[in-house]
């Protein structure tokens, strides 16, 4: 279209150009603070131009061609990666800590303290070996030690349902977060076909895959209608076609397992694996029965995962540490004739025995009747002394019964092991494990918030709303705006000169 109509043509796709930019600059600075929000951008381009013969070309005006998200893929992956490894650390530091909150150690009063306590009035004993008092006070100290032994096992044992509850908890928030997602990718999938730009549910698509990449470490993919698919451990969750979902083991014994199923403590499922406390399975949707393990390896529940692990190891170890004295202990008590009894009782489920050990009923309830000696001869405290004795030795964890075979009657002494330590070293070692492992989860969460700080302001630079630039845009469009204002006035004014003054 040439002439008049033709200008009055391009001033109309200018105007009308301007205004979707000038609301899309509106809508940048209203959600400036927006969390998740990513900036926005029209894209103008010129509409087709026609040929006049002996003219050339002619333009026809502007046209929007689009509202983009301005956001960088990359980074967003980055993000993801980062913030699961952040989370794996952070959890894991955290569940650490109460465990070294439960060791108490160094401490006055600490089960290292208790035990010196213990070895002390062994000694007493030897010297004293008529005192019944010393006696009472040698059961007193034993009494408290294993008390001591049976709290510790019992809190670790409760720190550890309580973070396989954690577990459930975070895969059931998991399982809601896919549904979620689920969701998005109908409506994006929806808004998508019909050639629109679903912008807003992108961003909050964004936002779901970074929660759920703080849960586990997750593999995500796009199509070309902006659906975000997801795997873990290289199996599907969900897809364009199916969602699975992610159940947890709570408890387990060599019959098999116990789940909660979707992460939801109150509905049970069972299988005939066993598995460890906390693992995670993967079921689909169509087929509820069927379970496959998972590995994960970061996130909140990977973190959790890995302190699980770690707490049941350090159980065994004062399994381990508790089992060997009380079977040293008794084996000097008796003379050689028992290891599980004498002194000190402790059951007959070695993954039990701190939680098990107990001081000797008969003690208990006597003891005056503790034998301080070999023979009942008046003033022997052989046997106290050997007891004692025993701190100094250095024995293997836990202690087999070829090392335990090699008790010599006549000495009351066990042949010490060169790979072997003390009672007090063996506990340290316990202790030293543990802050080992958290002061290295929490060095990488440094770390990770460290990169994860830095990938979070470069992905603001990108997709971050700047005040400066959209004043400068609104300036912009706004004298764009006015100027073709201006130019449907002149045109006007043009034709009503042509049409009233010239008479055509």
């Amino acid at each position: 279209m040439a002439g008049l109509f033709g200008t009055l043509n391009n001033a109309t796709s200018g105007l009308s150009a301007n205004q979707v930019a000038l609301q899309t600059s509106s809508n940048n600075i209203a959600n400036t603070s927006t969390d998740g929000y990513s900036r926005q951008r029209v894209n103008l381009e010129t509409n087709s131009a026609y040929t006049i013969s002996g003219v050339g070309t002619l333009g026809t005006g502007v046209k929007s061609a689009g509202v983009e998200r301005i956001v960088d893929d990359f980074v967003r992956g980055q993000i993801r990666n980062a913030n699961s490894n952040y989370q794996f650390a952070a959890e894991k530091s955290d569940v650490l800590g109460d465990l070294e909150n439960i060791f108490n150690e160094p401490s006055d009063n600490g089960l290292l303290a208790q035990l010196s306590t213990l070895t002390s009035s062994w000694t007493e004993l030897s010297n004293n070996p008529e005192s019944d008092t010393a006696k009472t006070l040698v059961a007193e100290n034993a009494s408290t030690f294993t008390d001591t032994l049976n709290s510790m096992a019992d809190d670790i044992n409760s720190l550890t349902n309580s973070t396989v509850q954690s577990v459930s908890k975070n895969v059931l928030d998991f399982n809601n977060k896919i549904e979620q997602l689920q969701n998005l990718n109908d409506q994006i999938y929806n808004m998508s076909s019909r050639g629109e730009s679903p912008n807003d549910l992108l961003d909050t698509r964004d936002s779901v895959l970074k929660d759920l990449s703080g849960l586990v470490n997750i593999t995500t993919t796009t199509d070309n209608y902006g659906r975000a698919f997801v795997q873990l451990d290289g199996q599907d969750v969900l897809t364009s076609t199916s969602m699975s979902t992610l159940s947890v083991v709570t408890t387990s014994n060599s019959s098999g397992s116990t789940l909660a199923v979707g992460g939801d403590t109150s509905e049970v499922g069972t299988t005939d694996t066993q598995y460890s406390l906390g693992t995670v399975v993967l079921s689909s949707s169509a087929d509820s029965t069927g379970y496959q393990k998972l590995d994960i390896s970061s996130g909140t529940i990977g973190g959790l995962q890995a302190a699980i692990g770690e707490t049941q190891d350090r159980l065994q170890d004062l399994n381990d540490f508790a089992g060997t004295i009380a079977k040293t202990t008794n084996m000097i008590y008796t003379n050689g004739s028992s290891s599980t009894t004498g002194f000190f009782d402790l059951g007959t489920d070695e993954g039990s025995y701190a939680a098990n050990i107990t001081l000797n009923s008969d003690i208990s309830n006597n003891s005056t009747g503790i034998s301080a000696g070999k023979s009942t001869a008046s003033g022997d405290g052989t046997k106290a002394a050997a007891i004692a004795a025993l701190a100094s030795t250095k024995l293997d964890y836990p202690v087999s019964d070829t090392e335990l075979a090699t008790y010599d009657s006549d000495s009351m002494s066990f042949t010490s092991s060169q790979t072997g330590s003390t009672f007090a070293n063996e506990f340290n070692n316990t202790v030293t494990k543990n802050g080992i492992s958290k002061q290295a989860a929490d060095n990488t969460a440094t770390s990770q918030q460290s990169v994860l700080t830095q990938l979070e302001e470069k992905d603001s630079s990108v997709s971050g709303v700047s005040l400066n630039e959209e004043m400068s845009n609104i300036i912009k469009y706004q004298q764009g705006f006015q100027a073709n204002a201006r130019l449907l006035s002149v045109v006007s004014e043009m034709l009503d000169t042509l049409i009233n003054n010239t008479g055509v």
